[in-house]
């Protein structure tokens, strides 16, 4: 990805510092310089995302960095969209620390990854586009329980600090985690669908036995027992929270290291 990845993550290193020291601070630092830092983060990741999408000859051709740097760019997107308070907000925090660290991990897949020669179909790029969005939520899920798990230490604990003040409540933060989970768990049952069928269209054999499909079956299971476990009671548990934690960890696992093709 060239000098443009390596500036743009030396901005967005610096824009994720600025929001930590702001937010620790009493007195706020000037929202527009670290907002005109995530603009400028946002700029430059966006042009380093469009590059490698002009760079690709099909949908097909997208390697596990492009996955991990298209949900950081979405972060950053977010981050921009919710306006000039959210420079030094623990939203904003959280959502770019994880962003932070996807884009980091696109960097070292990019630099291993290969360009595949598979027959690509409409079929298959539905596939990638829901596998993408699928886990694109999963990620989301997982900043929003984070959250969760730090507003909830602090109330256990009496501490009223600026992550109290400036979270979300707990029952927001679960709407939003149990939203996103569910989510992302339908998207990720499509794409399983989808991906089967253009195995058995074009490769002439279901993809049951492959490796991927049946961690990703598992990653499913997973996010499926969460959401039985949290419909089943009124509100969401610390416990919960740290389950949709091992959740996500699985689906990075199984985005980075378990091997077959298909997302």
């Amino acid at each position: 990805m060239g000098a443009w990845y390596v500036l743009g993550m030396v901005v967005y290193a610096f824009a994720l510092v600025w929001s930590g020291f702001s937010f620790t601070q009493w007195r706020r630092l000037s929202p527009r310089a670290g907002y005109g830092l995530f603009l400028a983060a946002f700029a430059l990741m966006t042009v380093v995302f469009l590059g490698r999408l002009a760079s690709l000859r099909d949908a097909a051709d997208y390697s596990r960095g492009d996955l991990a740097l298209f949900i950081a760019w979405l972060m950053l997107t977010v981050t921009v969209a919710m306006g000039r308070g959210s420079a030094s907000s623990p939203v904003s925090l959280v959502l770019n620390a994880v962003g932070f660290g996807l884009a980091l991990v696109a960097g070292g897949l990019q630099s291993q990854s290969q360009v595949p020669f598979l027959s690509a179909s409409s079929l298959l790029a539905l596939h990638v586009a829901l596998a993408v969005l699928g886990d694109t939520a999963f990620a989301f899920s997982f900043s929003f329980a984070l959250m969760h798990l730090a507003l909830d230490a602090r109330l256990r604990r009496r501490l009223f600090d600026r992550w109290y003040l400036h979270l979300p409540s707990l029952a927001t933060l679960d709407s939003l985690a149990l939203f996103m989970s569910a989510t992302g768990a339908g998207l990720l049952f499509l794409a399983m669908i989808t991906g089967c069928w253009w195995g058995e269209l074009v490769l002439h054999h279901w993809l049951l036995t492959w490796p991927k499909f049946r961690v990703t079956a598992f990653c499913l299971i997973l996010y499926i027992s969460y959401l039985v476990w949290r419909m089943s009671r009124k509100a969401a548990t610390r416990a919960m929270m740290l389950f949709q934690v091992i959740c996500f960890v699985v689906v990075l696992t199984n985005l980075l290291f378990i091997g077959g093709r298909l997302p």
